[in-house]
């Protein structure tokens, strides 16, 4: 069916060209709509149910909500694990889905079984769906910064850096300077200060230096200062914005423009105060006025309400009537007049909602005066309480914001459409306002994907060069190259259909193919020239002439069918690949998907528009000889030239970038295509010549020596042994996003106040690190779903400088370093002895050679009562959302008490910072303190309030509202809202003491100190209780350093197992990468023999001998040989990354292993038909020019593939890490394999053919002498 599919396509030339055009410009369509992002979504299916149950006790909040909602959450279908918190006033509540589950239709899902569950809450938990987003929704992070700014220009200024130059806007400064204006809205303070390298330490003056390092000091300009405005030189102004109204700005200017931005599902805010009408209300005052608590509160609600009654009809008009009662309400007179008096509107209603609190009326005294709420309470505003505190830069609070993208969206273009909305609020922002970047994910798209596209032109551009090599032909080459971008094209298209995002991950998968792609190409290009030099041969000899259309179908149909038999192995090779789950199969997925196009579409290709190509392109003339020689040149130089011109000349603004390139490219195509070129035989191809020259030898010997060369391969595959059992083994390489976080844990009940002073404390020390762009810190948890960290846990967010040259540089041991300093300099151009220094480098710290120890990140961080914890954005949104676990390893306990998960947790953590298998490699090993939290606890006496005729809910309603503070209403100012809380004065509940005279009103009138109706006592508890499937747990996170997962958790179980014992009902879950790593592993435990075998029973259907499927197979387990060393001297561990290129090596294999066949069979079938298979030495000359006399197209196949693979391998930047892992075994493998194909299948071939030719020769004698019989 393929033989007769390329005959049809060879005459029918014109369609197959306009069905390539069709391809070609769908997938140039598709490549400029594609979906791109920096990875592949790994995050888990999962829907997040918060609770919001205000001044509760994480005990509480389980008992009453969580573990009803976990319960409940069980019964959901495909819900793999419910994952719950509870901390104060909060329940999370994570429901993990199967893979492949629809994100809508478990959200559904989750609110049918919520129906069942919310009227078994407690009143005031009302349980809310999360957004929907994912683990990587977290695309973009600002901060709201306040500074100096220029009084009669508030927007700011626009600086020219290169010529120090200030405009009030870009149409004020030259076209040409434009581009590189950098605005600044705010003028920030800056200072000098001295930096000592070695230490990392950072002194205001060198005095406060010790005397030794004093010498070594470097000054450091941090920030340039400005007094005066550089556009007019007044004064600057300051900001007279505070955290309360920057806090304001986010929650009600901010976050819900932002949220109606394509593609935010949530703007997330952190940090600063919500504004609060806190009415303090003196017990002493309501005591002499005999007025109850609750009677103020109600008195508050009734003073704040709007109402309507209906329509009125006057004078033939409609009237809507309103009863306007909303605390602060504004008529359009009093707004006119605080404009016109410079009053701002927030100002004045802010003084009215005062004014009209303090003038609720709570009744009327025994002589008919009014009784106002400023008799009995102070009336004023203050914040909120707050679980969250942001930094800038260590330089003190600040507001940020967090834009969650919606699932499944464009990352870049929704971070694109973020920019640009956030660039026209800024305008709209108070003088001395500006919003800065603190975390751009489009930054990391961009490496990454540039990483991979430049590796790809790399690639192709290379593979040209290898087939040019070897043809010498430049149009038989174009035929072979024109596959490579038609075919990447066609793959943008399947990705476009299959919803596949172009990332480091797919595209890498079409990286791998690249060579494979034109493998097929290639042959049959080399066979047409072969082909071609037959004929020629045959015209000499006197036959008759041929069609030349005839002749190159038929070169094409005689590989085709083999060559598209082998691409289909190779596709099947990566069927493991697809049975991936979880993490595992979300990564690779894609790459699998878009190899299998890429390769897909390289055998289409082949079989369809490469026979039409080689019909025009190979011969050695395009013009035909019977035009005149003038003609031809005026053709050639005006099909060079004149389109040329035209695209030089033509002034389309969509050229204007690419011009010179398309020019320039024209030049080169139609040169290659009109230019005439000579066509080299492969007996007189100089490359040819001397690969047959090299080879000969190595095969002669091979084959008088059978025994020796199968032992030394046998022994070659013993020797992996060694490098195979000193590989390390972990999950994943890191990715390199370029930016770092830094996630300390610290004592569960620290205080807000003293986490804020830990948050800055450490900012500001890993912003005097010169690498650091900036620093963003986070304590506690911004306000979503999707973030259920606890007060005590702090995420600092770390960019990186993207310019390695501002970097500290460490010297690097060169060749050259004894000869003098004026002949070191050409050398340094190519090896230069400077480099900056790593991402861990900059953690851990460098030694210098010969010199002192610098010291890294991590050890200037040893803050007492922090553990230190270093990782990445995104790996570990993902990770936490996934696992919950924020480290590389994490360990599980699970149990019914919280006190003994407490015991088991601390005890797996000595035993890991302890253990001689663990304890060199434990950076860090922090139990998680299940009963860490500071509580008060009121147990009221049954028997002593019912004397006084009250109930429990009476005096709970005190403790709840007097002294925690009860929010009972809420003010609207025009689209603002605030909260109107009250509660008694901070001295009142400040001490136990104070807490104890706290009085509670009785219905006689009387009130009662509260410690004569409850006991009042202190003692620990859980900060915040976490729950898996229901069931209590106890987190310990575990950081690791020189040493792989794999081995480092082997080690921690063997450990852990023989010291530590576990009671019954408890149990040990190790999570984290490990968790990934097992899950992939069992998986492909299956999932590769299966695909074996496919390979197998595929290769027996194509060849119908078991010998052939046999030969081919055997060339997987020596391809070991290469792939095992080459990873054990490039020092890689053994990951799934290095499995899944273990994995594509085996299609190689198959493939070079058939196309060897393909040539000797094709040898000794030409020879038979000669009549020259009679005896051995026959078989051996046919052998050997099936082997030696055709290794070109061999050579060539391999090379391609092998060149194609080594920029994969050399190439830096984001997502390399990977790619390396996944092209190094294939290198290593596809060369070890390759030489054994040379080496080994000639002898193994000849061995078999020769026992079949003797009895074929047996069986013809008997044929003959029964004939003479």
């Amino acid at each position: 069916m393929i033989a007769r599919l390329i005959r049809w396509c060879a005459f029918n030339r014109a369609l197959v060209i306009l069905l390539t055009a069709f391809l070609t410009f769908g997938g140039i369509w598709a490549t400029y709509h594609a979906t791109v992002d920096a990875i592949p979504d790994l995050s888990d299916v999962q829907v997040v149910l918060r609770t919001e149950y205000a001044g509760q006790a994480p005990q509480i909040v389980e008992d009453q909500v969580t573990y009803p909602l976990t319960t409940a959450m069980l019964a959901v279908p495909y819900a793999k694990v419910v994952r719950g918190y509870s901390m104060f006033g909060t329940s999370f509540v994570y429901i993990i889905f199967e893979d492949g589950t629809d994100l809508y239709w478990a959200r559904s899902r989750v609110l049918e079984q919520l129906s069942s569950v919310v009227s078994k809450l407690p009143k005031g938990a009302n349980p809310e769906l999360g957004p929907d987003a994912t683990g990587v929704g977290w695309v973009y992070e600002y901060a709201l910064v306040t500074g100096k700014y220029c009084a009669a220009h508030p927007d700011g200024a626009w600086h020219d850096p290169n010529a120090d130059k200030w405009y009030e806007s870009p149409d004020k400064a030259p076209e040409a300077a434009r581009q590189r204006l950098v605005h600044h809205r705010i003028f920030e303070d800056g200072r000098v200060v001295y930096f000592d390298e070695q230490s990392n330490e950072r002194y205001d003056t060198p005095d406060d230096a010790p005397p030794e390092v004093r010498p070594r000091l470097k000054r450091v300009q941090m920030g340039k200062s400005y007094d005066k405005c550089p556009l007019d030189g007044t004064p600057l102004v300051r900001s007279k914005q505070n955290l309360a109204d920057l806090r304001s700005q986010q929650d009600w200017y901010l976050r819900y423009a932002l949220t109606a931005v394509d593609g935010v599902s949530e703007v997330a805010p952190i940090g600063g105060f919500v504004k609060q009408y806190q009415i303090v209300v003196d017990p002493v005052k309501l005591l002499g006025l005999n007025i109850p608590l609750s009677k103020v509160k109600t008195a508050i609600q009734r003073s704040n309400i709007d109402v309507g009654g209906r329509l009125m009809e006057m004078s033939e008009m409609e009237y809507m009537l309103r009863g306007v009662g909303y605390l602060g309400s504004l008529t359009d007179r009093e707004i006119a007049q605080a404009r016109e008096a410079g009053q701002s509107v927030e100002e004045l209603r802010n003084e009215k909602v005062l004014a009209g609190l303090r003038t609720v009326s709570l009744g009327a005294n025994e002589e008919g005066k009014p009784i106002y709420l400023q008799d009995v309470a102070e009336v004023r505003t203050g914040p909120d309480i707050r679980r969250g505190v942001a930094d800038w830069n260590g330089g003190g609070e600040t507001v940020g914001g967090v834009i969650i993208m919606r699932f499944g969206e464009n990352a870049r273009q929704t971070i694109d459409n973020v920019r640009a909305k956030l660039s026209d609020l800024e305008r709209g922002l108070p003088p001395g306002v500006a919003i800065k970047t603190a975390y751009d994910r489009s930054d990391l798209i961009q490496r990454a994907v540039g990483t991979l596209t430049h590796t790809l032109v790399e690639e192709m551009v290379v593979v040209s060069l290898v087939i040019l090599l070897f043809l010498l032909h430049a149009r038989s080459a174009l035929v072979a190259v024109v596959v490579l971008p038609i075919g990447v094209l066609g793959s943008f298209v399947a990705m476009k259909l299959f919803g596949i995002n172009a990332n480091i991950m797919s595209l890498g998968g079409i990286a791998l193919a690249i060579g494979v792609m034109v493998d097929s190409a290639i042959i049959m290009v080399e066979n047409a020239h072969k082909h071609l030099d037959h004929e020629a041969e045959r015209l000499r000899q006197g036959g008759a002439p041929r069609s030349r259309v005839e002749i190159i179908a038929e070169a094409a149909a005689e590989t085709g069918p083999t060559l598209f038999f082998s691409l289909l192995i190779i596709t099947v090779s990566f069927l493991p690949i697809f049975v991936l789950g979880e993490q595992s199969g979300r990564l690779f997925k894609p790459l699998a998907f878009t190899k299998t196009f890429a390769v897909g579409f390289g055998a289409l290709l082949a079989v369809t528009i490469i026979p039409v190509l080689m019909v025009y392109l190979i011969n050695e003339r395009t013009i035909p000889e019977r035009v005149a020689p003038k003609r031809r040149l005026t053709i050639t130089l005006a099909g060079i030239l004149g389109p040329a011109l035209l695209l030089a000349l033509i002034p389309l603004p969509v050229l204007s970038h690419y011009r010179w390139a398309m020019v320039l490219g024209w030049i080169v195509l139609a040169a290659i295509v009109l230019l005439p070129q000579r066509i080299h035989s492969e007996e007189k191809h100089p490359l040819s010549r001397y690969l047959q020259h090299a080879y000969n030898p190595a095969f002669r010997f091979a084959m008088a020596h059978p025994w020796f060369v199968t032992g030394s391969m046998v022994a070659l595959l013993v020797s992996t042994a060694w490098p195979l059992s000193h590989l390390g083994s972990e999950f994943m390489p890191p990715l390199e996003e370029g930016d770092l976080l830094y996630m300390p844990t610290t004592d569960p009940g620290i205080s807000v106040d003293k986490v804020r002073e830990l948050l800055q404390q450490t900012d500001a020390l890993i912003k005097q690190f010169p690498e650091v762009e900036s620093v963003f810190g986070k304590a506690g948890r911004a306000q979503t779903a999707t973030d259920p960290a606890p007060p005590s846990m702090l995420e600092t967010t770390i960019v990186l400088r993207r310019d390695k040259s501002r970097w500290r540089q460490v010297p690097v041991p060169r060749f050259y370093d004894p000869l003098p300093e004026l002949m070191k300099k050409p050398f340094r151009w190519a090896w230069p002895d400077l480099r900056p220094i790593t991402v861990d480098e900059l953690i851990y710290g460098y030694n210098l050679p010969g010199g002192p120890h610098v010291k890294g990140l991590n050890e200037v961080m040893q803050i007492p009562g922090l553990t230190n914890a270093w990782t990445m954005p995104i790996k570990t949104r993902i990770d936490m959302l996934s696992t919950g676990i924020k480290t590389p390893v994490g360990i599980k306990v699970l149990g019914p008490d919280l006190t003994t998960l407490s015991d088991i947790s601390a005890r797996i953590s000595q035993v890991v910072r302890t253990d001689e298998g663990t304890g060199q490699y434990t950076v860090s090993a922090f139990p998680e303190k299940t009963v860490g939290g500071n509580y008060l606890d009121v147990n009221i006496n049954r028997e002593e309030i019912a004397r006084y005729g009250l109930n429990v809910a009476d005096v709970q309603d005190v403790i709840m509202s007097a002294t925690g503070g009860m929010t009972i209403s809420e003010t609207v100012e025009a689209l603002q809202r605030y909260p109107i809380n009250v509660r008694y004065p901070h001295e009142l509940r400040d001490s136990l003491t104070a807490l104890r005279q706290t009085l509670v009103p009785t219905p006689t009138g009387a009130h009662i100190p509260l410690a004569q109706l409850a006991t009042l006592s202190i003692h620990k508890g859980p900060p915040m209780i976490k729950s898996e499937n229901a069931v209590l747990t106890s987190w310990v996170y575990v950081d690791i350093v020189g040493i792989d997962v794999g081995t480092y958790v082997k080690n921690a179980q063997r450990a852990v197992q023989s010291q530590v014992k576990l009671p019954p009902g408890y149990s040990i879950v190790w999570s984290g990468q490990y968790e990934y790593m097992e899950a992939a592993r069992k998986r492909l435990q299956v999932a590769v023999p299966l695909a074996a075998i496919s390979i197998i029973l595929l290769l027996y259907l194509g060849t119908r001998s078991w010998l052939r499927v046999g030969i081919v197979v055997l060339a997987i387990p020596f391809s070991l040989i290469g792939a095992s060393w080459l990873l054990y001297l490039l020092g890689y561990n053994l990951s799934l990354a290095v499995w899944v290129g273990v994995i594509a090596l085996a299609g190689l294999d198959a493939e070079t292993g058939l196309v060897m066949l393909l040539y000797l069979d094709s040898s000794v079938e030409r020879f038979r038909s000669m009549g020259r298979m009679k005896s051995d030495s026959d078989l051996w000359h046919a052998i050997h020019d099936g082997a030696v006399q055709r290794i070109r197209p061999k050579m060539m196949t391999v090379m391609v593939v092998f060149v194609g693979l080594v920029p994969l391998l050399w190439g830096t930047g984001a997502g390399a890490d990977t790619m390396r892992r996944l092209a190094a075994p294939m290198i290593g493998g596809l060369a070890s394999s390759f030489i054994m194909e040379l080496v080994v299948y000639p002898v193994i071939f000849y061995q078999a053919r020769r026992i079949g030719l003797h009895r074929e020769q047996r069986r013809l004698a008997r044929g003959s002498d029964l004939a003479t019989a």
